[in-house]
């Protein structure tokens, strides 16, 4: 299930909803929506001035659903109700310029290299804007606990995601923690099978369901360490498994690239769980950052 884009705007002269928080939740609930629940979604997305004046009986009526799937649709996209997301929706569209961002799947073979950068940098920014929405600041709290007291972490991802994973695993190796981030899919499994509930699991997968990820975080769990999830989508088999899920996706694009612009958005959440948890010891944090700052002068030409 993914977010359409580029929808004509209503008879009304509403434009469709291209970004905001309300937008990035949508996004980040829409593989654990059923049909009826999505049809309501896609009414707000491509009518969102004319949603605010609506009450969750017309909405309803709109996507030939039932008042109650519209609130409990957007209780699960992570609102209170139907009126919460009408406040949000309001502030988005406040906020939205005439200039909106133009994502990657309106470029093609003769856009312009200037029109493709643009694009590009816009949408990596809007992934970055999203995640201010998406991540949970107490799941983010917890996942800092488990990480600043436990005496043993694993950081796995793959694919796309291992990037941000051993990114994250070399700067928190740079904290004093003892990091471990293998490689190899086997290599991973075998590290979980050796973890137990003096550890923490770093598991990094955009979708969130990467069979060897996944494996890995599953067998971290059943040997009692603590389990963080930095994933896009809020109900992802990674996501409910884990103690603390970190989401944080992309606009979707053509060319196959969401997985693109939520890698950086991920490698921002690593990058808070960094200064978190230097924040968390400065002397320590200093006496390790002082070391590695030498190490690399030592490297330096």
């Amino acid at each position: 299930m993914t977010v359409q884009r580029g929808k004509e705007p209503s008879a009304g002269g509403s434009e469709p909803l291209t970004s905001g928080a309300v937008l990035a939740k949508i996004r980040a609930a829409a593989p654990s929506l059923v049909p009826s629940a999505w049809r309501a979604m896609e009414v707000i997305i491509a009518d969102p001035e004319a949603v605010i004046g609506y009450a969750a009986a017309d909405l309803a009526a709109r996507a030939d659903t039932a008042a109650s799937t519209v609130v409990r649709a957007c209780q699960q996209a992570g609102f209170q109700g139907f009126q919460d997301l009408k406040l949000a929706l309001v502030r988005d569209l406040a906020l939205r310029g005439t200039d909106q961002l133009v994502y990657a799947d309106r470029l093609d073979s003769e856009s312009d290299p200037a029109d493709v950068l643009r694009t590009m940098l816009g949408a990596s920014s809007q992934a970055l804007a999203d995640a201010m929405t998406t991540v949970d600041p107490v799941a983010f709290a917890g996942a800092l606990e488990a990480l600043r007291t436990r005496t043993r972490v694993l950081v796995v991802g793959n694919g796309q995601s291992s990037a941000p994973a051993h990114d994250a695993g070399y700067r928190l190796q740079a904290l004093g923690l003892a990091i471990s981030a293998p490689a190899d899919a086997l290599a991973q499994h075998l590290s979980a099978r050796q973890l137990d509930d003096t550890s923490a699991c770093i598991a990094v997968s955009h979708t969130g369901a990467t069979r060897e990820t996944l494996l890995v975080a599953e067998t971290a769990r059943a040997r009692g360490a603590y389990v963080v999830a930095v994933t896009s989508f809020q109900h992802s088999p990674l996501a409910d498994l884990a103690d603390a899920a970190l989401v944080a996706g992309s606009p979707k694009q053509g060319f196959r690239l969401e997985a693109t612009a939520s890698r950086l958005a991920h490698l921002a959440i690593m990058d808070a769980l960094f200064v978190g948890l230097a924040l968390k010891d400065p002397a320590r944090s200093t006496a390790y950052l002082d070391a590695m700052a030498d190490v690399t002068a030592e490297h330096t030409m």
